[in-house]
């Protein structure tokens, strides 16, 4: 297993599905909605009953603790698929999903999915593809944090960051709209404070510079070769 697939499940290649089913794309198109950035797309304690693809922009997951403390479970973009868990039985929504970007959603709900998977074979496998990687990231996730230490998740953290959402620039990457030290401190279940002194500790060694708008990884392979030192 990747190390991306530990922190998210694949990617859905909507084109291609539309391709050979040119019907589905119109399913699609009719339910496009877009929401602007900062806008709540739902809050915990609301009916669960819809399920999301995004076709552009970035959605932050995340859950209200101790006095409304923000943790941060997921950060989703472009081809990302959010609250399977609605037809899976989930009632009342337990997260909330925020636009960190201006995004283009659709929504369906569990008997529209439904309808719409009889009729397309192609997205009733997509579908069983989904909650089966969402199965494994999970079992993943589970297996990181009992048998591996913080540093280790958060390189790897970094690496599927990169890997999936980086930009390529000659022997470089560049990773823009970097999420911030917390955010990466709740996905890895780590400490803002070890979230820092490790990205500090990267940067020193000129494998990693970033800022408040982006990383750039000087050399990926470097990178990964210090997860097991």
């Amino acid at each position: 297993m990747s190390p991306q697939s530990i922190w998210y499940a694949e990617q859905v290649n909507l084109e291609a599905l539309f391709i050979s089913n040119p019907s589905l794309e119109t399913e699609f198109e009719a339910r496009k909605k877009v929401i602007k950035k900062g806008n709540y797309i739902y809050l915990p304690e609301e009916v669960s009953n819809k399920i999301y693809f995004i076709l552009n922009g970035k959605v932050k997951i995340g859950t209200f603790r101790d006095n409304e403390k923000e943790i941060v479970t997921a950060i989703l973009q472009t081809g990302d698929v959010f609250s399977e868990m609605s037809i899976l039985g989930e009632k009342i929504r337990k997260d909330f999903a925020i636009s960190t970007t201006d995004c283009t959603l659709v929504a369906f709900t569990k008997s529209e999915l439904n309808v719409l998977m009889k009729n397309h074979s192609a997205l009733s496998i997509l579908m069983m593809r989904i909650m089966n990687e969402r199965v494994i990231e999970m079992e993943d996730r589970l297996e990181s944090l009992i048998f591996k230490d913080s540093r280790t998740r958060i390189l790897e953290f970094l690496i599927s960051r990169i890997e999936k959402s980086g930009q390529r620039i000659g022997y470089e990457w560049v990773l823009r709209n970097f999420i911030t030290h917390q955010d990466i401190a709740s996905l890895t279940s780590t400490s803002r404070q070890t979230v820092t002194m490790i990205l500090n500790d990267l940067r020193n060694n000129n494998i990693i510079q970033f800022d408040r708008k982006r990383l750039l990884v000087r050399d990926l392979d470097k990178l990964k070769s210090s997860v097991n030192k």
